[in-house]
Formats: structure tokens, C-alpha cells, sequence
């Protein structure tokens, strides 16, 4: 049995940089609308418009999420150019 490596090339790390990038934005994104949520909570209490999702420190934390999953999509894309499927890694 032989094990086969594959280099991933300059460009797709480019690529890759950019993923980890966008993906560094989307959760920085996410803990900020977390920060917001918890403090407006602690000093507004409970009121029906801080519970709604459409809240603005709701948006910014879904906003977030999406952005990281970007981020991943782009990476998971970059790899592919170079003909590396990591999901393959799973089927063993």
C-alpha cells in the first residue's frame, strides 16, 4: 500500500489566505454581535424588540455565521482548482 501526497501550490494558499481571511472577518463579526446582544440585554433587560431575530446584534451574529461559511466555501473551492477534494479524506 502506498500513500500518495499532494502538494498544494503557491496560488491555491493565495487562495486559502483569502479564505481563512474572510473567515477571520465572519467570526470576529459573530463575537462582536455577541458582545452587543449580551450587553444590551444586561442593561436594557427584557423588551420584545431586543428578542427579535431581525434585532441588529441578532443580524450581526447571523451575518457573521454566514460570512464564516463563505469563507469555508471559498477555501473548500480553492482547494478543488488544484484537484485536492478534501471531504475524500472521510471515505477511507
Amino acid at each position: 500500500m502506498t500513500e500518495t501526497s499532494m502538494v498544494v501550490g503557491r496560488k491555491a494558499w493565495k487562495r486559502l489566505g483569502l479564505a481563512f481571511f474572510v473567515m477571520a472577518g465572519g467570526l470576529g463579526l459573530s463575537l462582536l454581535g455577541l458582545a452587543w446582544d449580551f450587553y444590551e440585554h444586561e442593561i436594557a433587560g427584557f423588551s420584545p424588540e431586543l428578542e427579535s431575530l431581525l434585532a441588529p446584534p441578532h443580524l450581526a451574529i447571523f451575518g457573521g455565521i454566514f460570512v464564516t461559511a463563505l469563507g469555508f466555501v471559498i477555501g473548500d473551492l480553492a482547494l478543488r482548482k488544484e484537484g485536492w477534494y478534501p471531504l475524500r479524506m472521510l471515505r477511507a
